[in-house]
């Protein structure tokens, strides 16, 4: 190891991230001064390294974290529709950046020319708690051996170098800035980001919300906003109803002004049931915010319409009516609603939300065909489609190697393919309390404890480099893309039969294989109210593991698949064709007679009709499952370590002396504070 010294460190910083956090360090390096090039120019690399300063202990701790960061470094100009010609100028990611592990990425300065400029970032990777941080440090130095120096006491945080600028930036930099800066518009269009079971918006979706953004050039006459609710985080197992009603006020209460004249929609997962409460509570509560703002998208991304009850056995569909994931696994599972005796998201696809949902220009529902773990085909299709087609545009993924594996005849073994693709009930419901992970082994019984084992073999498989750096390399992943009518739903065969209780498409399965002789099925129930007098667009996707975050791009190169999914959403949804257009396109003749009116046209009002919207619900035992309570019971624990530390150091105050840190773990900050 040559010689080298805290001199020949540029940078240093330390921070922390909570859950649904992320900081971008955009670091500009010039490599000489005036228009003339020095004679003695270095063009030797910088070095950078990220690290986890948590305690190694934590690694074990999964439930009050976990304590894992993702971060990556990548040029300014890198753009995953470019391909990369030059080795050095690869992207390099760490997916699972554990206690005291560190990530380590040369900075190379290949060419000369003036100026470089690289874009970190790091990105928290709790699940479970909003008290518990991950402390890390980012430290750039002229030589790899200078990022193991000592330069705690050395150097004090930020650029030791001229030539050096460092900026950092925020979670809430990141998602104020874009329409900060924009010139102002006089009508804004307000994109509304939705987050699903364990998961949060401000992290997991902030890839859509910067594609998004790029979009603006598209609409000289309107400013896009997008926009997330984040009070939801670590409270996903408190049910549909819970999370939609706070999403709707912080909409029409906090984010509404006169300047808002559209209003899209995308969710995720479970958060596409979540929107859709909240608009039907808009509708209701705020009757008047849809007569001044027009709906343009609505689109909903792996979101399991029908729930997830069909294709699970009796124990799993038993632990979440019991509420093994709260409030959230009940409404999933179909449970009847105590004051109305229907089910939550039987009451969801009828009105007022169907009034409201007419009003749309673009309704969309994207789902992944194979390797989803959470939300199956069935149920993230409403249940209707054209599944021959879609196995057969599978068959050609297959004989492309590409997704399938075929035999010589070029069919689908059964077993194959359930193995590799139709997840397993147990692992799809480990899935559901870590649902960034995917499970490697289906096979694979745990041995160890129940989330030990989801935490150390459900690793998901990282895009090959091929993929990350030539765009020519990646395989077409939209296999459907159909826009579907009432008239496409196939005529009931009776009132005691399942329209596809006969059928042999694999894709069925998960629907058709635990059913057997009970009947109609309330799902299919579901899925016909969802069509009555409403057109779908449905695009179907073939990606690899893990196709639920994948097809989100969670993070922007370990779920890198899902990228074609995203350029397909930008470029169907916001392409400009809209633009400066403010003429409601209804769907249905006279839809406003949805909305119950009395005799003199007037709505109804709230609570009558709607009451299972607008009721406050007492709270129960199991609304808020196990994990769910972690971070309640943490909040708790925080805010009375808080509230014990303000009066002792009150009462030291008011008797002059002086505050005790002994028995605090306080974390130091830039500007001191703690």
């Amino acid at each position: 190891m040559g010689h080298s010294d805290a001199t020949d460190v540029l940078y240093h910083y330390k921070s922390a991230l909570k859950v649904g956090e992320v900081e971008r360090y955009v670091i500009t390096y010039d490599l000489y001064d005036g228009d003339e090039i020095p004679t003695d120019i270095s063009l030797d690399s910088l070095w950078l390294k990220v690290k986890n300063l948590e305690n190694l202990t934590h690694r074990a701790a999964y439930l009050m974290g976990p304590f894992i960061l993702y971060c990556d470094v990548r040029t300014e100009d890198y753009h995953h529709s470019n391909k990369i010609y030059a080795s050095v100028d690869r992207p390099k990611y760490e997916p699972n950046l554990q206690a005291q592990q560190r990530c380590i990425a040369e900075l190379s300065l290949h060419q000369i020319k003036k100026r470089y400029v690289w874009i970190v970032d790091v990105v928290s990777q709790i699940l479970f708690s909003t008290v518990s941080q991950i402390a890390f440090e980012i430290t750039i130095g002229k030589t790899k051996q200078a990022l193991d120096e000592k330069v705690d006491g050395l150097i004090e945080n930020g650029s030791l170098s001229n030539q050096l600028t460092v900026s950092r930036l925020t979670t809430l930099d990141l998602w104020n800035l874009p329409h900060q800066l924009q010139m102002k518009k006089k009508v804004k269009h307000l994109v509304i980001l939705t987050h699903g079971l364990h998961s949060n918006v401000s992290t997991d979706m902030v890839y859509l919300m910067e594609e998004i953004y790029k979009a603006q050039a598209n609409y000289p006459d309107e400013q896009i906003v997008v926009k997330g609710y984040t009070g939801n985080v670590c409270q996903t197992e408190k049910g549909v109803k819970y999370m939609g009603t706070r999403l709707a006020k912080y909409i029409a209460e906090e984010l509404y002004e006169e300047s808002v004249g559209k209003i899209s929609f995308i969710a995720h997962s479970l958060g596409g049931l979540v929107q859709t409460f909240a608009i039907s509570y808009i509708a209701v509560k705020y009757p008047w915010f849809f007569q001044r703002v027009r709906p343009i998208n609505f689109i909903c991304i792996a979101s399991p319409f029908l729930g997830v009850v069909t294709d699970n056995p009796a124990y799993v569909n038993l632990l979440l009516s019991f509420g093994v994931i709260g409030k959230s696994g009940q409404d999933l599972s179909l449970e009847k609603e105590p004051h109305s005796g229907a089910p939550l998201l039987y009451l969801l696809s009828g009105d007022p939300f169907k009034s409201i949902l007419v009003k749309f220009k673009r309704r969309t529902l994207y789902m992944n065909a194979v390797n989803d773990g959470i939300v199956p085909l069935y149920t993230a299709s409403m249940l209707f489609l054209d599944y021959e087609e879609v196995l057969r545009k599978l068959k050609e993924l297959e004989n492309n190697q590409t997704t399938l594996q075929a035999d010589n005849a070029g069919v689908i073994h059964q077993e194959d393919f359930v193995g590799k693709h139709l997840i397993s009930p147990f692992n799809k419901f480990v899935s559901m309390l870590a649902p960034q992970k995917f499970p490697g082994d289906i096979s694979k019984i745990p041995k160890q404890s129940f989330l030990e084992s989801a935490m150390s073999t459900i690793i998901p498989p990282l895009p090959d480099q091929s993929f990350i750096l030539d765009p020519g390399s990646r395989k077409p992943v939209i296999v459907h893309d159909k826009i579907y009518t009432e008239k496409d739903i196939p005529p009931m065969l009776s009132e005691a039969e399942d329209t596809y209780k006969h059928s042999k498409n694999i894709l069925l399965e998960p629907f058709t294989i635990r059913r057997k002789d009970k009947g109609k099925s309330l799902e299919e129930t579901i899925a016909r109210r969802w069509h009555e007098g409403v057109s779908w667009r449905k695009v179907v996707v073939s990606l690899k593991p893990d196709a639920h975050n994948n097809i989100i791009v969670r993070r922007r190169f370990s779920n890198a698949y899902g990228w074609p999914v995203m350029d397909h959403l930008i470029e169907a949804h916001f392409n400009g064709d809209d633009n400066n257009d403010y003429t409601h396109c209804n769907y249905l003749e006279n839809s406003e007679e949805l909305i119950p009116q009395d005799q003199s046209g007037h709505m109804l009002e709230p609570n009558k009709d709607y009451a299972w919207i607008t009721r406050v619900e007492n709270a129960r035992l199991f609304d808020e499952g196990p994990t769910g309570m972690i971070s309640t019971v943490g909040e708790i624990l925080d805010t009375f370590s808080r509230k014990t530390f303000y009066e002792h150091a009150q009462n030291d105050d008011s008797n002059g002396g002086n505050i005790e840190h002994n028995g605090f773990n306080t974390f130091e900050l830039e500007n001191g504070s703690i």
